[in-house]
């Protein structure tokens, strides 16, 4: 059965998903950890996250949300690519739903995007989202599903101030308009049967955040990261506060002994398309530690 999913949504949706799981220890977005809460049944067995995250930001000039939840390296996330607050979301090219069994996206995602729904009754921003939902998720790699239902969701929207790094952790750093911002991360490349290996390169300050992803990663080579991936940065976790590249390149300059080196540089305006402004970054450079999966 073929899932379809658009491809520049799915793309931001999982690297969305891998920044969230792979930064969990560093990253609270949840200023009341009691209230934060996501379960479902999957195939009759209850699973109940032990952390979650949601997400409300701009994309495409349409209000998206993102809500996901974890358990160790399994996890949902549901996406609304037009988000309305209270009401009935059904799957569909513009929304969907994913049940992830691992670490390895194109043999442990189970993505729901045509049979399912997603219900929010209750919504208020930068306070908190509660809501149900429930969808059959399909394994393109194994051409089986799994039947999620009876799940439920309760997520403090309030984030939390974070500290900033000090500058002898830092392994990435850049100009943002001309002001040099050091950062901590790493990379990981992640081979998928869609789009070929997947980059992605996180990294944090305080709340800030750079982040670099390349689809069809190929080692040692310039990028571009309009149409060969994605650049961002997020100078806070508010909603205006995240800008994504419309020109700029990735160049890798290194792979080698489990460190990733490279240099990078993108013009990027705000995601919230109502607000007129937009971030330079040059001189980007990092020597990052490097995992493959």
């Amino acid at each position: 059965m073929l899932v379809k999913v658009p491809f520049k949504l799915s793309l931001l949706a999982l690297v969305c998903l891998l920044i969230t799981s792979s930064c969990k220890k560093e990253i609270d977005y949840h200023q009341e950890w009691d209230l934060s809460t996501m379960s479902a049944k999957v195939d009759g067995a209850l699973l109940q996250c032990t952390l979650t995250t949601a997400q409300v930001y701009e994309v495409g000039g349409k209000i998206s949300a993102q809500i996901s939840g974890f358990k160790g390296t399994t996890a949902f996330t549901l996406v609304m690519s037009d988000f309305k607050g209270v009401g009935t979301y059904a799957l569909s090219d513009n929304n969907f739903a994913t049940y992830l069994t691992g670490t390895s996206f194109s043999q442990d995602a189970y993505i729901g995007s045509t049979s399912g729904t997603i219900k929010i009754t209750s919504y208020l921003s930068d306070k908190y989202i509660k809501g149900t939902f429930e969808f059959k998720g399909e394994n393109l790699s194994t051409s089986t599903s799994k039947t999620i239902s009876e799940g439920q969701f309760m997520i403090s929207l309030v984030p939390v101030k974070l500290p900033e790094t000090n500058n002898s952790t830092n392994n990435l750093s850049a100009k943002v308009d001309g002001t040099t911002i050091g950062f901590t991360g790493e990379a990981t490349s992640i081979n998928t049967p869609i789009i070929g290996n997947l980059l992605t390169i996180v990294t944090i300050n305080g709340d800030k955040r750079m982040i670099l992803s390349v689809i069809d990663y190929k080692g040692v080579g310039t990028y571009d990261l309009v149409t060969d991936g994605v650049g961002s940065y997020m100078k806070d976790q508010t909603p205006t506060g995240s800008f994504t590249a419309t020109s700029g390149t990735l160049v890798i300059t290194s792979e080698v002994g489990g460190k990733l080196k490279g240099t990078f540089s993108f013009k990027a305006p705000n995601e919230n398309t109502t607000i007129n402004t937009s971030v330079t970054v040059t001189d980007g450079v990092f020597d990052l530690p490097f995992s493959k999966k």
